[in-house]
């Protein structure tokens, strides 16, 4: 076996993982860094409330942002397309024939690919985000707790579908460790109620579309309402008003090179 120069023999890896690339197998090392870890001075505290449309929304007490899902959604969707396209002609071949292994070998390229595409959407998006937090002095980034959401859903095959493929798990993920690159601290709360409860009145609705409306007058971005009430509840304050009127939500678009599957 051929090892890289900079191969460390002397330290042990955290993880070894035996990975299949595109028709060989790679062994992968990973080790944990020493590093000293870094601690902000910054008071800023930002909510972010992670949704299946939109990756993420935040709001800092007084910018809302909404980080737009659009191009990662297509993604999924495209990959769903393929995952159903190849399907349909695998099932037709003799299990393990030359032409089933062939088109099994195109598959997982295929996914591996779009794969990639997702992955870097969200690294980009979460990169962006940190980098915000960072140059506003924002000290601490309060997550909503989505853990468990999945378990005995049934809202459909669509639906579903929508809800297993979401990525919650790994935006908390990328979020906490490139914040505590930076000394940012990461803390995950209960967000029951945060997208039902008026950030002016107090009064819970739950809403039917992607716009928050109460009847006291207050219209919102539904994703911009769970990101102001979760920041809110970190500080013990849902429920009291925050403002009748408040600015638009800014909308972060990814910047990336679309890419044939």
């Amino acid at each position: 076996m051929n090892l890289p120069k900079k191969f460390n023999i002397k330290k042990i890896p955290a993880i070894i993982n035996l990975v299949y690339n595109r028709g060989q197998y790679e062994l992968h090392f990973v080790y944990e860094i020493d590093k000293e870890t870094v601690k902000s001075e910054s008071e800023g505290i930002v909510g972010v409330d992670i949704g299946e449309i939109h990756p993420m929304a935040s709001h800092d007490g007084v910018v809302t942002e909404i980080f737009n899902g659009r191009y990662i959604r297509s993604l999924y969707r495209l990959r769903n397309k393929v995952i159903a396209s190849f399907g349909k002609k695998i099932d037709r071949c003799e299990r393990h024939s030359q032409r089933w292994w062939h088109l099994v070998k195109h598959k997982w390229k295929r996914i591996k690919k779009i794969d990639n595409q997702i992955m870097d959407g969200l690294h980009k998006h979460t990169a962006k985000f940190v980098k915000l937090c960072e140059s506003r002095d924002i000290g601490t980034i309060v997550l909503g707790d989505l853990t468990g959401i999945r378990e005995n859903i049934n809202y459909g095959k669509r639906a579903n579908q929508k809800l297993h493929q979401w990525a919650f798990g790994k935006i908390t993920q990328l979020i906490t460790y490139k914040a505590k690159a930076l000394g940012i601290k990461v803390e995950v709360i209960d967000e029951s109620y945060t997208s039902q409860t008026c950030p002016n009145c107090g009064n819970r609705k739950k809403p039917t579309n992607r716009n928050y409306a109460c009847k006291c007058g207050f219209a919102y971005h539904r994703d911009g309402v769970g990101a102001i009430n979760i920041r809110q509840k970190y500080l013990g304050l849902l429920g009291q008003p925050v403002a009748a009127t408040m600015a638009s939500p800014v909308v972060i678009r990814l910047e990336v090179r679309r890419c044939s599957a």
